[in-house]
């Protein structure tokens, strides 16, 4: 209900500073939505919320090391990673995907799904392409979303913030939104990696 009451206010972006990515899983039942994808699972625990939520969701990953992702992890723990979201998943309507973002794609029909959160490789030119591409999934009146709205370390690192200003400057996004706080209040800690997302 937050987020609802959040998305009639004013502004672009709007920023939404009571809600973090943990309300998003109620907010997509509240609209009605069934079935969408996470990309960028790691060990599961996010799509868990999604499926504690009674949505059906894909998990894709390829939980792989390649040497152009500046985050990527050793692949023996890529594997573990992997082992572990199948038994943490196997009790909810969830389906893990082990390919890539790209190699997951030609899987989906256009404008099937309702949502897509999108949490995968982080650095310009991957997070550019998920969106572009994931976008033609989801269904009008669904939400296009994803995690850590900020840069950080070197280019290539984290380049979320970048991305989506010029993404949604580029599409002329008439309104879109972000979760949770940028400074922190008296008695309260900034929200560092916010959520971003908006309606299609």
């Amino acid at each position: 209900m937050k987020i609802i009451e959040g998305i009639k206010q004013e502004g672009k972006p709007f920023e939404i500073p009571d809600c973090t990515r943990d309300d998003l899983p109620e907010f997509f039942k509240e609209m009605g939505y069934r079935v969408g994808v996470e990309i960028g699972v790691q060990r599961g625990y996010y799509t868990k919320s999604l499926c504690e939520a009674g949505l059906k969701v894909y998990g894709i990953d390829p939980w792989l090391r390649y040497d152009d992702n500046l985050l990527s992890l050793k692949q023996y723990l890529h594997d573990k990673n992997y082992e572990e979201s199948k038994a943490t998943l196997a009790p909810y309507d969830c389906t893990l995907i082990r390919k890539t973002s790209m190699g997951a794609i030609k899987d989906f029909e256009n404008e099937s799904l309702d949502f897509v959160y999108i949490d995968g490789n982080h650095s310009f030119k991957y997070l550019t392409e998920d969106i572009f591409e994931w976008s033609k999934k989801v269904r009008k009146g669904g939400v296009i979303s994803g995690h850590d709205y900020i840069n950080r370390g070197p280019a290539g690192y984290c380049d979320v913030k970048w991305v989506i200003d010029a993404y949604t400057m580029a599409m002329k996004l008439p309104k879109w939104f972000i979760l949770g706080r940028k400074k922190a209040l008296s008695g309260e800690r900034a929200d560092e990696c916010r959520s971003w997302f908006w309606i299609k």
